[in-house]
């Protein structure tokens, strides 16, 4: 088989084109899917936003792995969390939560005190099933922009930097949906680590820790009305 160097001038500048059209029909797509899609849903209700949060997990969740070219072991290889090379990144991640909660408890407590802890204190039961749900929301999230997003998208971009911060950012910017300027700020400085996170360490389940313990602390020290909207039990 002729090698790439072998072909004829033509069929080398016709395979150029056919790279060149499939990289921008990607980048279409993710400026529509991870743009335009996010700032639609800002006009649904929020039944809506919650729902196409799992169902986009599911539809990642199939494309991956039905797609004989990713690691499927990515999805939930447990070894970043029990040991070996990867021990340290949980250890970062431990960390960098302590230092996430005591942050959101001086924003929670210089911005608004009266909600500090005010969805555990008014409301035990259904703050609890929260802590126990929203791991699973925080997988689908992550399966979307994380593993889906540098698999699918990660040639776009010319370094894997880069590809982290374009990342962290549209996670920010998803979080136009709950209809919250703050909210698309703190996701924007979340969505940066949790990249960071998985770029590092290719471990969906790890990121997916990060991103559940950030949620299970927002909605505990009382910021979760900001990331859910229209509900002011939450804070």
């Amino acid at each position: 088989m002729a090698q790439p160097s072998e072909l004829p001038a033509g069929a080398q500048e016709g395979r150029g084109k056919g790279r060149g059209g499939r990289r921008k029909f990607e980048l279409f797509e993710l400026i529509l899917l991870f743009g335009l899609v996010p700032a639609l849903l800002a006009l649904a209700p929020r039944w809506a936003v919650s729902l196409s949060i799992l169902a986009s997990g599911l539809i990642a969740l199939a494309a991956l792995a039905f797609d004989p070219s990713f690691a499927r072991r990515e999805l939930l290889r447990l070894g970043d969390l029990t040991g070996g090379p990867h021990r340290q990144a949980l250890r970062v991640v431990l960390l960098r939560a302590l230092f996430i909660a005591a942050g959101l408890f001086a924003l929670t407590a210089l911005t608004s005190p009266a909600a500090l802890f005010g969805f555990p204190r008014h409301r035990p039961v259904v703050w609890a099933v929260v802590m126990v749900l929203y791991p699973l929301s925080a997988y689908a999230q992550e399966l979307v922009y994380r593993p889906f997003f540098f698999h699918r998208y990660g040639r776009l971009f010319a370094s894997p930097r880069q590809a982290i911060v374009a990342s962290g950012l549209l996670f920010g910017w998803a979080h136009i949906m709950v209809n919250n300027v703050l909210a698309i700020g703190l996701a924007s400085i979340a969505g940066l680590l949790f990249a960071s996170t998985y770029a590092r360490s290719r471990s969906t389940m790890l990121v997916s820790l990060e991103h559940a313990l950030y949620g299970d602390i927002a909605f505990t020290i009382g910021l979760g009305s900001v990331f859910y909207s229209g509900t002011r039990w939450l804070g």
